[in-house]
């Protein structure tokens, strides 16, 4: 390809990249404003958060995905966003994630070495792989479901191990229990009893 056709390349994508991030900008939201809807509509406080990369563990969540990792005051939450259209206007497939966890259902909270989640086949240590956190290491956060199932999240975060362990330990000792977080086995938005095997609820169609 000659210098002309090169240019002519160049004439069409930087319109196109002008457009698709002016688009973008126009609904951008402000983090604070983010957060105080958050902090509305669970009736918690924000504690801590980072972008982060979850990695597996949930009975109903297997595919790995990218979103925020939040400590609040009564519950841990993981949620991803989809990603918005490239430059050339495709969108990548999507399944929503929400993870909750009430803290009266969290365990131990500690860091895991990559050695250690390659070895049980959750990471891989190929070239193609992009590690959030710089250091070799990993969050996982040991939890009990509504059912008494036992399980361990496992998440790549950007804030270091060390200071999630610290801040939700804290959180801890300052949580009481809520008398809707003792549900066990329903819907936590209709009450309903549910199968531990449901991604949605039945009766109101919520992620469960």
């Amino acid at each position: 390809m000659n210098v002309i056709g090169y240019l002519v390349i160049i004439a069409i994508l930087i319109p196109i990249a002008i457009i698709w991030s002016i688009k973008k900008s126009k609904g951008a939201v402000s983090v604070s404003e983010y957060w105080r809807k958050k902090e509305e509509e669970y009736q918690e406080k924000k504690v801590l958060s980072a972008f982060s990369r979850y990695l597996g563990g949930h009975p109903r969540f297997e595919q790995r995905t990218e979103g925020l990792l939040f400590l609040m005051t009564k519950s841990l939450w993981f949620e991803n966003f989809e990603k918005g259209p490239n430059i050339f206007g495709f969108s990548a497939a999507f399944e929503k994630v929400l993870i909750r966890l009430p803290l009266s259902r969290v365990g131990d909270v500690r860091s895991v070495p990559e050695s250690e989640l390659v070895e049980k086949g959750i990471v891989s240590t190929s070239l193609n792989t992009r590690r959030i956190n710089r250091k070799p290491e990993y969050l996982a956060v040991d939890f009990h479901d509504e059912w008494g199932r036992e399980g361990t999240l496992f998440f790549d975060t950007m804030v270091d191990t060390s200071t999630w362990e610290s801040s939700v330990e804290k959180t801890l000792r300052e949580y009481v229990p809520t008398e809707e977080e003792s549900a066990v086995g329903a819907c936590s938005k209709c009450g309903k009893k549910v199968s531990p095997d449901f991604k949605h609820c039945p009766y109101c169609g919520s992620n469960l």
